[in-house]
């Protein structure tokens, strides 16, 4: 196993050549060496290489003497929701997200779906597994296989969210990236009455299309041309294990993860309550921060991810955190993401409002201007960042909750590295126009001389 597989909060590599079914089988092991577990759920994504590995981490389990609940062909949130509704001690879920087709990896959680990253036990398995200790882990009584279909139960938990008799009919594009999220969405469409036009709906985990992963301009191209062609309302994209939902407005307009943070933190304080908190992390703060301000609530800058969202989360019982990335917290959903939530909740909104997709989000974008996420290759991350903070020191307020942060009464940039690709990765927000360009261009010139 190639030990560089083990992430700050997931397990991810190529399918063989980094990790492969005995790997699966030995985490499977150092999971109940460290943490005990009596049942534990197991499912998969689309990719072609889950089946086999799924397999392997399954009799790892059994082998250990643990009961194991396979649910199947689920989306990511799937899993959180069996783990946190049906109290099992914890489950793993088969799947490398957004990557490529090579790949393959996992998220796992304990009981109550508490995250485990790389500080809560996700290199204590990578080090249990080197030193060997996995093999210790025995039972003459082997565990029990059942299987549960999850998803009549996962659907009535999702549809808490929103009151199903306000939804009016919308026309929309629904791409699942050929992912398991359709099964999920052709019964809310149904259910909800909806007119959808699907695209990629049919589960093939050979990615035809190129990397399930929505944040890429190339892959959200589909949905954008499709969307103003049809005459849809709007459009929504799943990436291919749909913990992350992304949307389109009526023109075809990719719409940030930050505009629809504060969409969502304004729609769940006016439900739940004005005082309650709100987490983000830092790439870009200043329209949540508007929001949960303006509303009486309690904003509360976190590092990403989603191991230290959730974290943070449950110590301050946050009612919501969003990420940039797509990735959406509630506290009504175990404290977990959720790809299907944020979708009702803009569904729920957009038919109370009576406006178009566009007219929704001005409030939120209206007066801001953002770079979106730049990414950069270069020798030294630690060194361009270095170099970042001597240029911009002194000239606003620096926050080191996430990577290198610097604030200005007209800007502010956020610099930090990737927790999931060897990358640098930027993101600038003002409040007039030109000024992003202006502050790029400057830390680029820092970026080019390391490259």
């Amino acid at each position: 196993m190639d030990w560089s597989v083990f992430k700050a909060y997931d397990i991810r590599g190529v399918y063989p050549e980094q990790i492969d079914e005995e790997g699966y089988y030995r985490i499977a092991k150092a999971y109940v060496y460290l943490f005990k577990p009596k049942t534990v759920v197991v499912g998969m994504d689309a990719r072609s290489s889950s089946p086999p590995l799924k397999a392997a981490l399954t009799q790892g389990f059994l082998d250990a003497g643990v009961d194991v609940v396979d649910i199947g062909e689920i989306t990511t949130d799937m899993l959180y929701f069996a783990v946190g509704a049906y109290d099992y001690s914890g489950g793993i879920v088969v799947s490398a997200s957004h990557n490529p087709k090579q790949y393959n990896g996992m998220k796992l959680v304990r009981e109550k779906v508490t995250a485990i990253s790389s500080d809560t036990g996700l290199f204590d398995i990578r080090d249990v597994i080197k030193e060997g200790k996995d093999a210790s882990v025995q039972s003459d009584k082997k565990g029990n296989l059942t299987e549960r279909d999850i998803l009549d139960d996962y659907l009535r938990h999702v549809f808490k969210s929103i009151d199903k008799s306000a939804i009016k009919r919308f026309r929309f594009v629904g791409n699942a990236n050929f992912g398991y999220v359709s099964r999920v969405v052709a019964k809310v469409v149904q259910e909800l009455g909806q007119d959808m036009l699907p695209l990629n709906f049919e589960p093939d985990g050979t990615f035809p299309k190129g990397p399930p992963d929505p944040m890429l301009p190339g892959n959200r191209a589909e949905t954008e041309k499709l969307v103003p062609e049809e005459h849809a309302d709007f459009g929504v994209i799943w990436d291919a294990d749909a913990d992350r939902v992304m949307f389109v407005d009526e023109g075809g307009r990719f719409i940030s993860g930050a505009y629809v943070t504060a969409l969502l933190a304004d729609i769940l304080l006016e439900k739940y309550g004005h005082g309650n908190a709100i987490i983000f992390d830092p790439r870009v703060i200043w329209p949540t921060l508007k929001v949960v301000n303006g509303k009486g609530g309690r904003p509360i800058i976190s590092k990403g991810g989603h191991a230290f969202i959730k974290d943070r989360m449950r110590k301050e019982n946050a009612l919501f955190a969003g990420e940039m990335s797509a990735h959406y917290y509630f506290r009504d959903n175990f404290y977990a993401d959720n790809g299907m939530i944020p979708f009702l909740l803009v569904l729920e909104n957009l038919s109370k409002l009576g406006t178009t997709f566009s007219e929704m989000m001005a409030p939120y974008m209206s007066g801001h201007y953002m770079s979106g996420e730049l990414n950069y290759k270069v020798k030294d991350i630690q060194n361009v960042i270095a170099g970042v903070k001597a240029k911009f020191h002194g000239e606003g307020h620096e926050d080191y909750t996430d990577g290198y942060s610097l604030e200005t009464p007209e800007w502010r940039f956020n610099i930090r590295a990737s927790n999931t690709e060897p990358l640098l990765r930027l993101n600038i927000e003002a409040h007039k126009d030109g000024l992003v360009d202006k502050i790029k261009n400057e830390i680029e010139q820092i970026i080019d001389s390391d490259k």
